[in-house]
């Protein structure tokens, strides 16, 4: 192949990756944009591959067919529709990296398309935002592909970590970590604005910061998930009364309220035979009981 690299979509983020890149000494960079011929958006992806000085190639056929890794950044709409055109063309050697933000169901699609022995496929999950990491951007990477992605890449700089899971699975971890971190803020908010309220905010942050500051992930998971299974059946009580308490102030509830039913279903699994009295259950143990027995 004459290109390293070959970029299917040449916005913001396939910018900042090319640049990082072309800074690391990699200039076998190509790309193509459905868009950069457009009247108004090719106008911002010639100025882009200029910058870059990324050479933009005239289809999606000569990138696909000079590149020996193609990396699509165009959308999670046509993520599919894209890799289906592309992936029953290449030749053995040849890895398709998918970095849209995308379903893990997506990507085990893209995963099943037909293919030739020795074209691998990797799911690229990019963990932050790219402007001001550029090719050093955290990248989670799981399918056939990864290890041999991981290798051609890591010399310039980029910030790979291979799952060592089938495809979807980087998807999947970019998708969980999004739901708390973009939950977690709701049940901030949602504590917060009552506490406002009542005059008591900065009491409140100071307790929480009793229970939480300087606890990893791994901590909190052990002292609450055992715990809320013993108690499950008071705290959705406990619930209730809150639920009522910032209604009463007008305020919203959702996070309370699906708290409060979560609270009960857990419950209603019947787990604590299993967990234990003192809810002390290593928390890695306690999920896969509850998986067992959510699973019958």
């Amino acid at each position: 192949m004459k290109y390293l690299i070959g970029f299917i979509g040449f916005g913001e983020a396939a910018f900042h990756i090319a640049n990082g890149l072309k800074s690391e000494g990699l200039n076998e960079i190509i790309a193509y944009d459905i868009n950069q011929d457009h009247q108004k958006i090719g106008k911002i992806v010639r100025r882009r591959a200029e910058e870059a000085d990324i050479l933009l190639v005239d289809s999606l056929e000569i990138l696909y067919r000079s590149s020996r890794i193609i990396m699509s950044l165009t959308s999670s709409k046509v993520a599919f529709k894209l890799a289906d055109q592309v992936i029953p063309n290449l030749a053995p050697g040849q890895i398709y990296a998918d970095m849209n933000s995308t379903a893990p169901e997506i990507m085990q699609s893209i995963d099943r398309i037909p293919r030739k022995s020795g074209v691998g496929f990797c799911d690229a999950a990019i963990m932050s935002t790219v402007p001001g990491s550029n090719h050093k951007v955290e990248i989670f990477l799981s399918g056939d592909g990864a290890a041999d992605l991981m290798e051609v890449l890591m010399p310039y700089g980029m910030n790979l970590r291979d799952l060592n899971a089938l495809a979807g699975g980087s998807s999947a971890i970019k998708m969980l970590r999004s739901v708390v971190m973009k939950g977690l803020p709701q049940l901030m908010m949602e504590a917060m604005l009552p506490a406002l309220e009542f005059g008591t905010l900065d009491a409140l942050i100071d307790s929480l910061n009793g229970s939480l500051k300087g606890k990893s992930v791994e901590d909190l998971a052990n002292i609450f998930f055992a715990r809320t299974i013993v108690h499950a059946q008071r705290r959705s009580k406990e619930m209730k009364d809150f639920i009522a308490t910032i209604e009463a102030l007008g305020m919203d509830a959702t996070m309370s309220r699906a708290t409060c039913d979560n609270l009960q279903a857990l419950d209603s699994l019947n787990l604590v035979d299993r967990i234990g009295p003192e809810g002390d259950l290593d928390f890695r143990r306690t999920l896969q009981v509850i998986n067992e027995r959510r699973k019958g």
